[in-house]
């Protein structure tokens, strides 16, 4: 007998399994695998992309994570695709650094990437580090069954966000699942797949390993690299329309490849890629905003990249798609930044040309008509439609002033003070556009605004508190707080004023109080219930009437508290015109007018703000006030005419432009005066007042035979007075007019 049967029939009854194992759910758990990861990472990006907004980018801190994050992905994405077997030291070093990270990540991590980046730097950099390899490392393996799975996961995410925009994750679940899926990854590189799965994955392109077609995948890969790069720079921010334009072009572009009998059109194939490329070029060649035809020009990019992709590209040629990258990247920049003539600016954009077909001059074809032609159409399209890539049409942060004034001075704050530190405060003074960092606070009082990006904001008081910081949040009374900001709030001491609260951790001292300007005695009572929670026209009436029908003491701290109220407002209003926001400035000014009349400061500040600001029927208090004021009448009465005709006052507009022309005559500008008689016969025929206008007219007619307007007035109120004596003889018509 034989002592080796027994061992073959042990193996004959384990082929099933093994069979079912490698065919089966070993394919199955790789295709899982690339979907979980393509979706993870979309996932991933979508969410760290809204966190980065609230990011200060201008330090160096930024693009030292970005340095991080590029150059160990780009390392471990060579080290896999070109080193076949990867140590297994590395690997076990590699799986317990991903352990320690996954736990610290669902132990201590924040819910928002923006708070770890703050106070935990150190953290952020070493764990970008190590899960940037890792994921290098996972797309260095990326090769036919797997692509497809990864690149389906991509499309899935994608298309789900543009139904569901509003995904709220915390970053670091998406962290941790990450992290699980790369440990799956890891594991499986160690124990390694059986030989006879290899032939599952080899699902090969029908023309990848054409000559011809190797330069429409090169060139276009750069060309796409180069161009995301330049739309990323131009315009910040998640780019989820692109990401799905590409994710769903390399998908299809890929099956369409598998497809057996496509190999026979080599012809077609060959002229339909070259149009293509050359559209693609022309849509690369247009960008002059970076903004139109972007999602054609990545979904004909990404779909000859996923078409043409060769079974084998050897790492030289990555080495020349890196190399024409950034030839198209820097050219563009350097054309946008660099100030020439156009005509020399759209010859130095000649230089696109030789990148584009440099590639196809590297191919053996015999075929030299082609490619003169390629290069023909290719230099047209520059001369013709390049425009260099403009940055005017951006808006990465789109800046959103806070207009909540509130009375601050009723409490003795120094705004001014250097041991304050501002962030998106409702106080008038200059803040930070981005959360301080924790080397920016130190020996400093935080004073913050809860305004936006509510759930960051929660987030940073929680750490701040931990740590111990001093802050001060001001919210105004009129604001609607969300739950998770009132739950937050609960937990802190408050300070209510009149019109608004300060809170504040429970072991700082009670940092502000009622102004020493307002009484501590039985007054206070008086004007805490009358004022309490009043908004700005009762206050102002309570205040009035305190000082009209009062005397002695009250009455003089109701006009100390509205001069205090009137000073807040003016601060409003300097602020604004400080930063340049005009409108906002002026909506400062008409609170402040309820309490007091402007002083000279102020409506200068009006004048200058109302130069650059669209009239509004609002703005003819302030108007009115400036009109009083010698060197602000002509321009306030000129503003007010029109104003007042808008909105139908008659009476009013034919008061100032009495005043304006008297202004004129005593100045002897007699030709502006008489310009305002136009003026005036417009405003009496808007009112259909014959009995004023037609003397006017025919008198200044008479003065001036040659003149064209007086002429035609003149038969414009004959027609007018001819219609409306028709329309009083017939009562039907009459009545239709009355009603």
């Amino acid at each position: 007998m034989n002592p080796n049967s027994g061992l073959k029939d042990l193996e004959a009854m384990d082929s099933p399994w093994k069979r079912f194992w490698e065919t089966g759910l070993f394919p199955f758990l790789e295709i899982s695998l690339g979907l979980s990861l393509g979706y993870t990472l979309s996932f991933l990006f979508f969410v760290a992309s809204n966190e980065l907004r609230l990011v200060d980018t201008s330090d160096t801190s930024f693009p030292v994570l970005q340095a991080v994050l590029l150059v160990f992905f780009g390392f471990g994405f060579l080290l896999r695709k070109y080193v076949p077997k990867a140590p297994k030291t590395l690997l076990l070093f590699l799986f317990s650094g991903n352990t320690l990270l996954l736990v610290w990540v669902y132990l201590y991590a924040s819910s928002e990437f923006l708070i770890d980046y703050i106070f935990s730097f150190q953290f952020i950099l070493l764990s970008s580090a190590l899960t940037s390899f890792n994921t290098g490392m996972y797309c260095g393996s990326i090769k036919d069954f797997r692509s497809l799975s990864f690149a389906l996961g991509i499309t899935l995410f994608t298309f789900y966000s543009l139904f569901d925009i509003g995904i709220i994750v915390p970053l670091n679940t998406l962290i941790v699942v990450l992290l699980f899926l790369l440990e799956v990854y890891l594991s499986s590189i160690f124990f390694k797949q059986p030989s006879f799965s290899i032939r599952f994955y080899k699902i090969r392109s029908k023309i990848g390993n054409h000559p011809f077609f190797t330069p429409f995948y090169r060139s276009a890969l750069s060309m796409l690299i180069a161009y995301l790069g330049l739309h990323l720079y131009f315009q910040p921010g998640p780019k989820i329309p692109v990401i799905l334009s590409i994710s769903f072009a390399l998908f299809m572009g890929r099956i369409l490849s598998l497809v057996n009998g496509i190999r026979r059109e080599t012809k077609a194939i060959y002229l339909i890629g070259r149009i293509l490329l050359l559209t693609g070029f022309f849509f690369f060649i247009y960008q002059s905003y970076w903004n139109y035809f972007y999602i054609a020009l990545c979904i004909i990019l990404a779909g000859l990249v996923g078409f043409f992709k060769p079974n084998n590209t050897k790492v030289s040629e990555y080495a020349f798609v890196a190399l024409e990258a950034v030839a198209y990247f820097g050219l563009s920049l350097l054309l946008y930044h660099w100030n020439l003539p156009i005509s020399l600016r759209t010859l130095l954009a000649l230089l696109f040309v030789p990148i584009v077909s440099y590639q196809f001059f590297r191919t053996r074809s015999t075929v030299k008509i082609p490619k003169y032609a390629f290069v023909g159409i290719s230099g047209l399209s520059v001369l013709f439609f390049f425009y260099p890539p403009s940055i005017r049409s951006t808006t990465p942060f789109s800046k959103k002033e806070i207009y909540e004034p509130i009375p601050f001075k009723i409490s003795n704050i120094e705004i001014a003070k250097k041991d304050y530190i501002f962030y998106r405060t409702i106080l008038p003074q200059e803040s930070k556009s981005f959360l301080p960092k924790e080397s920016e606070i130190e020996d400093k009082v935080v004073i913050l605004g809860l305004v936006e990006n509510t759930t960051q904001m929660i987030s940073y008081i929680e750490k701040l508190r931990k740590e111990n910081h001093k802050f001060i949040i001001f919210v105004s009374r009129k604001k609607n707080q969300t739950s998770t900001a009132t739950n937050a709030l609960s937990l802190l001491k408050r300070q209510s004023f009149w019109g608004y609260d300060i809170y504040f951790p429970a072991y700082m001292e009670r940092p502000f109080q009622f102004s020493d300007l307002i009484p501590k005695d039985w007054r206070f009572k008086y004007f805490q219930d009358k004022l309490e929670n009043a908004d700005t026209n009762e206050i102002r009436l309570q205040l009035e009437n305190t000082i009209r029908y009062s005397s002695g003491d009250l009455r003089k701290d109701a006009l100390t508290i509205k001069r205090l109220y009137y000073e807040s407002y003016a601060e409003y209003a300097k602020y604004y015109f400080r930063i340049g926001q005009n409108k906002l400035a002026l909506d400062a000014i008409i609170l402040a007018r309820k309490f007091e009349n402007p002083d000279i400061e102020l409506l200068r500040i009006a004048y200058n703000s109302l130069k650059f600001t669209s009239p509004e029927p609002e703005f003819i208090p302030i108007l009115e006030d400036l009109s009083l004021q010698n060197e602000f009448k002509e321009f306030a009465w000129n503003t007010l005419i029109p104003m007042f005709e808008s909105i139908g006052d008659w009476k009013n507009a034919l008061f100032t432009m009495e005043s304006l022309e008297r202004y004129y005559r005593d100045k002897n500008e007699i030709s502006l005066a008489k310009e305002l008689e136009l003026v005036r016969v417009r405003l009496y025929l808007n009112q259909e007042n014959w009995k004023d206008a037609e003397p006017l007219i025919n008198q200044r007619a008479k003065e001036n035979p040659d003149s064209v307007i007086w002429e035609r007035l003149k038969n414009e109120v004959l027609e007018k007075k001819e219609s409306a004596k028709r329309v009083y003889q017939r009562p039907e018509a009459r009545e239709a007019r009355i009603q």
